[in-house]
């Protein structure tokens, strides 16, 4: 419980402009209860695991990894989490998801990338969209979903999903998908992208 006070130390107001949210530990050790019943109980020896959105590594840090991968937007994150000693056998690293290029990732989450290892993704990614439902544009969360990822969203015809930094992330993850088969997905976010108008484009595309 004192621990997990590290993630609430940033205003409330401030996370939730960056689509930043914190997930409780009971919803944690659900996650990992409901990925153990779908890919066997050794899942954190068998895959290699990469948190690509892992703040101070509420997702990974109560477990033992064999090869983990954390990269966060935040330097101060990464100082956090090793200041409380938090998966100490994790690789952790600064990284721009959605703008940085993939020749910023160490050397073995790269490789595993490309020689078609086991890769499962465990997220609970941003959620923000470039504007608030009912506000006008430019409103305070206007510009937002600006990133690299979008204008190659927007040239895959991904229409309207491109606005939410989850379906963002999602995107790049399916970029890796087709380099490596081997890719999986444990994500937290709103199931919007399952039914909404606005990513009939995004499923077309995604659940190829």
């Amino acid at each position: 419980q004192l621990t997990a006070l590290v993630d609430r130390l940033v205003e409330d107001s401030v996370r939730r402009n960056k689509g930043e949210f914190f997930t409780p530990t009971p919803f944690v050790n659900l996650a990992h209860k409901y990925i153990s019943e779908t890919f066997g109980e050794d899942w954190k020896e068998k895959f290699v695991v990469w948190d690509n959105s892992a703040g101070t590594l509420n997702l990974t840090r109560d477990y033992k990894f064999k090869e983990l991968y954390c990269s966060t937007l935040e330097q101060s994150d990464i100082d956090t989490a090793n200041q409380m000693g938090y998966n100490m056998e994790a690789t952790k690293f600064q990284f721009d998801f959605l703008n940085d290029s993939d020749e910023k990732l160490p050397d073995g989450l790269r490789n595993a990338i490309e020689s078609g290892k086991e890769i499962l993704f465990l997220i609970n990614p941003p959620y923000a969209t470039a504007n608030n439902m009912g506000t006008k544009e430019g409103s305070h969360k206007g510009g937002v979903s600006k990133t690299n990822i979008v204008e190659q969203m927007k040239k895959d015809g991904w229409g309207a999903s491109t606005q939410n930094l989850y379906a963002q992330f999602l995107y790049k993850i399916h970029r890796y998908q087709k380099v490596n088969k081997n890719i999986k997905i444990s994500i937290f976010c709103p199931p919007l992208f399952l039914s909404g108008g606005s990513y009939e484009k995004f499923r077309e595309n995604f659940f190829k």
